[in-house]
This record gives C-alpha cells, structure tokens and sequence, in this order.
C-alpha cells in the first residue's frame, strides 16, 4: 500500500512540475507558457512600497483598481527586509497575501526579488547585512570611500541572499499549488553607480586575475556576431584570449564605436561580469528548487547616452555578450524605458532572439499596443499601475483609461493574439514625436501610419487635442499605436488609437485597382468582432482618434 501510495505521490509531483510556467519557442517568438498555453501579460508593476502593506493596498482599493483597468498580472515586491527580517527567521505572510489576492481578481503575479541589489543600492537588505560591514563588505569608490553598494565579490553576502531566494522559492513551490506566480525578477537594475568600478580590496584582486574562461570562450565561439562595442575593442588588442581584463580589453578604454563613446569601457566590463556572476549563481540555485522563468532588468537613458545607465555594468545592450556568456540561467534581459522610443528598444532588446518583456514603462497603452503586436511581448508593465485618488489628474486618468481599454480589447480578441504569436500574420504600429509614420508590410500590402488628423481645424493646430503644433513651432504629437491582424489574404482587423491608416499594394504585385471593400467599425467581445458602424462617405477612412481605442474590420479588393 505504501508503494502506491508513494507512485501516487510521484505521479502528482511531475503533473504538478509539468505545469509549471515556462518559456517555450512559438513560431520566431518565445512565449511565456501558463497551464500549457501562450499567455500574454496585460500587467502593470506595482510602486515599490505598495505590496508591503496589505492593509494600504485594501484601504486604497489597489486590487479592484487593476481590475478596472482589465490587467490579467501585476509585478509586485518581495523584499528581502521583510522576508528575512532576523537572519534564518522568515515570513511570507505578505508574498502570500499578495499570491491570494490575485487568485481572488484573476490575475497572475510577476515578483521582484529585491535582495541586496535595488538600483542599484543595498535599501532592500535586511538590517542585520545593512549593519554588518565587515561580513557583508560595501563597495569601494575610486577615492576609497564606502558606497551604499553591497560589493558583489563578498562571498558572504552571496551565500546570505541566495539562501533566502531559495527559501522564497520553496515556499512558491510549496503553496502556490495553482501557479499564480508565473516570472521571477531577480533583483532591481543591479550595477554600480558613482564609480567606474568597485575598489575594495576583493575587487581589486579580480580585476588583475585572469579573465574567467567563461568569457573568453564565449568572444571566440561568436566572434563576428558581438555587440559592436564588445567586438570593437576585442580586436584592437588583437582578439586576445589569456590575461587580466587590462590585457584583454585596454586600459580604462574609451570605446570610439559610435558618436557617443563609452569612458572607461573596461571596468564597465568588469563590473558586468561581476553582477552577473552573482546573479548566475543566485537564478541556478534558485532553478533547481523551483524553475520559474527568470529575468533582470536594465534602466535605459536613450539612445544617446550609450553604456550609461543608473548603474555601471547593467545588462543594456552594450552588455549583453558578458550576461550572454556568464548568467546562461538568466532568461530573459529586459529594460526599464521611459523614453519614447520603444521601437529603438525592441530592436536592441531582441538581439539574438531574447524575449521581449517590458517591466517598466510610462502608462500609455499605445506602447503595449506596439511591442505585444510588433515583438510578442511577453509582457508590458506600465510602473506605478497603481495610484492614491488624489494623484489621478485628469491626464493621467486618460491615459490609464486608453490602457484600460487598449488591454481589454486585446484580451477580448483571445485566440487572435495568441495564435499569431511568432507569426507575420500579426504586427504593431507605434507614432511619436520624431516618428510620425510607421509603416508595415502584410502579405500583399503595405501599411502606412501616421497621427490621426480630422476635420476640425481648430483641433489640427492644438498639441493637446492630438494633432500638429501651430507653424514654426516643434511639432509635438501625442503617442498613437495599434496592434494588426490579418486573418486572411486581404482582410485585417487593427486595434489601437491616434492614427490614420493607408492600405496598398505592395510594388510588384500585378494589379489594375486596388480600394476598400469594407470599413467595419466595433469591438470585440469574447474573440468574437461586434460589429458597429459601416464607414463610408466622409468618414471611408481606417481611423481611430486619440480619446478611445477603436477596432476597425478591413478588406480590401483589387482586381
């Protein structure tokens, strides 16, 4: 009896394994997998202090909020200070608090482990680290003073964080039976900030070793397909394999790839590998008690200010071959942006095929309208999703409404979305100030994008309404964006707001005429398109304005 009663067991344990949410390949994308299926998370990060507090969360109705606003998952805290607030003593109360509430409104949950690391200062450490220095040391600045940065070459404080990560993660595993949690973030925008490497007395000793074998394997397996910055510098020390990171990458090199050099690129190296290492080594031990898909993320600054962001060493571009090469147990690198050019970020970020997920941005649903039609985003997360009542201007509350509304009618179109995840058969538009037309080619089609402009005037000349600036001013336009569907050779349904849309034959296919058949006005509902008004006459156009999220039903004919 025992003997089945243990194969029983056994049985539940790899059904219950087997369930676990994942990343799979799905057509040219990569898609988060939750109960077997491709599930896209209309989501938003919490405020860094709201999940600390259940009793502020429930006085200020954050739950029911998220739920008017149509999110399906929600980024939230665990932090190490309240977890392990006495060293080997922890407390879950407020993870499981979080995990019931999000069962209760139908949401799943990305957590943030904020462990020694919070953009990248050391707020997050329990007080028994915070106060003990000499087991758990600070970072060194170049003049020799202590930084509010734990320093990464500590093996103390690596063992101390990783045990009560592994911890965390048992406890998932241990009651998060239905998996609510479905993506691990470890840590928040780790690097060094105020110095161009750490000095203390560990540090220094890595700097003058050997460059690990880990690294140098790597530059010589994908020589050729590096970074620019990284494959630049490589070869002008002659692409050597042995020697200190001085040997191998220069002294204090400033790298010259592009107009805006990186100072000290080097040590901005260095300091890379030395987050990764540490972040490796924490998502391994944490992948072998519980596998969920893990990420990190990276302020990003713009596309100026190459190799600068709030910590030297984070996982932006420029870094990508050092976390290639030495966190293999990192999913996902993914960036905070709150710059309007998130196109320019999905190009960067998707380098050799990494997932598209968006952690942090500004609220405005065009964005998630974009990057989920355009890079299968497996998620978009507007920080600071949630809000006091008396902080909602009437601004902000338009744009939470257009994310509310833009995240409905996604998750209304179901199968749609999903189906064409990896597929040339779904795309997405984005306009901003500076990139007034987006232009996407579908089957026999091209089509163009540009702001939504109508018949009044008045509106034309107003910044605000959505239109142009008046002449001889900047033009300043408000973001516009929609996801696009073709379901068969020439119909498309779009989905989004502030555009105007022109539909063509693509150059080289043979036609005499080629026009709209059909115009369809509506929403979806339960992935199934209502219908509303037939445009025609003055308003034959594939519009949507600024003030609501329109879904349009397009065939065109050509003969």
């Amino acid at each position: 009896m025992r003997k089945v009663f243990c194969f029983i067991l056994w049985i539940f344990t790899l059904s219950s394994m087997a369930q676990i949410p994942s990343l799979q390949k799905v057509g040219t994308s990569t898609c988060l997998m939750v109960d077997g299926k491709p599930f896209v998370m209309y989501c938003g990060e919490l405020h860094n202090s709201t999940a600390s507090s259940m009793s502020y969360m429930h006085e200020n109705r954050i739950w029911e909020k998220l739920e008017d606003m149509h999110l399906n998952s929600v980024i939230a805290t665990a932090s190490w200070e309240l977890v392990e607030p006495q060293e080997g003593k922890f407390d879950f109360t407020l993870v499981d608090g979080v995990i019931a509430e999000a069962k209760k409104h139908g949401m799943k949950v990305a957590f943030i482990w904020f462990g020694a690391f919070k953009n990248p200062m050391m707020t997050y450490a329990p007080s028994w680290v915070k106060s003990n220095p000499k087991k758990y040391p600070h970072a060194i600045d170049e003049q020799g003073q202590e930084m509010e940065h734990i320093s990464v070459y500590g093996s103390e404080i690596l063992k101390a964080d990783t045990k009560a990560y592994k911890a965390f993660l048992q406890h998932l595993k241990e009651t998060d039976q239905d998996h609510t949690v479905v993506l691990i973030q470890l840590q928040n925008e780790p690097g060094l900030r105020g110095t161009k490497r750490d000095f203390s007395t560990d540090a220094n000793k890595a700097w003058k070793t050997q460059v690990p074998k880990a690294i140098t394997d790597y530059l010589k397996a994908n020589k050729g397909s590096l970074q620019p910055d990284m494959e630049q510098i490589w070869a002008k020390y002659g692409n050597k394999t042995t020697g200190n990171w001085e040997d191998i990458f220069g002294k204090s090199e400033v790298n010259n790839q592009a107009e805006n050099p990186i100072p000290n690129f080097t040590e901005h190296i260095f300091t890379a590998y030395g987050y990764a290492n540490y972040l490796e080594q924490m998502a391994k031990a944490g992948k072998e008690v519980y596998p969920l898909p893990v990420f990190i993320n990276a302020s990003v600054f713009g596309m100026n200010t190459r190799g600068r962001s709030l910590g030297n060493g984070c996982s932006i571009p420029e870094f990508f071959d050092i976390y290639k090469a030495a966190a293999p147990s990192i999913d996902i690198l993914t960036p905070n942006s709150y710059m309007q050019q998130l196109d320019w970020i999905g190009k960067n970020f998707s380098w050799k095929g990494n997932p598209i997920l968006i952690p942090e941005s500004t609220i405005i649903g065009a964005r998630g309208l974009y990057i989920i039609g355009e890079y299968d985003a497996i998620a978009f997360s507007p920080f600071g999703i949630d809000y006091e009542d008396n902080e909602l201007t009437p601004t902000l509350e338009k744009q939470h409404r257009l994310l509310g509304e833009s995240y409905n009618q996604m998750q209304q179109m179901g199968k749609l979305i999903t189906d064409n995840l990896g597929s040339d058969k779904m795309r997405g538009i984005y306009l901003y100030t500076g990139h007034e037309t987006d232009t996407v080619e579908m089957g026999d089609y091209v089509l163009t994008f540009s702001p939504r402009k109508g018949f009044d005037i008045g509106a034309l000349m107003a910044p605000a309404g959505g239109g142009f600036a008046a002449e001889g001013e900047q033009k300043q336009i408000e973001q516009g964006g929609a996801v696009i569907v073709q379901t068969s050779a020439d119909e498309f349904y779009v989905v989004g707001y502030g555009f105007n849309a022109d539909i063509k034959l693509k150059d080289g296919v043979k036609s005499r005429f080629c026009g709209y058949d059909s115009i369809w006005e509506g929403r979806f509902e339960n992935g199934e398109f209502i219908p509303g008004r037939l445009l025609n006459g003055d308003e034959r156009n594939v519009f949507a304005t600024y003030d609501k999220v329109n879904a349009l039903k397009v065939k065109m004919y050509h003969y």
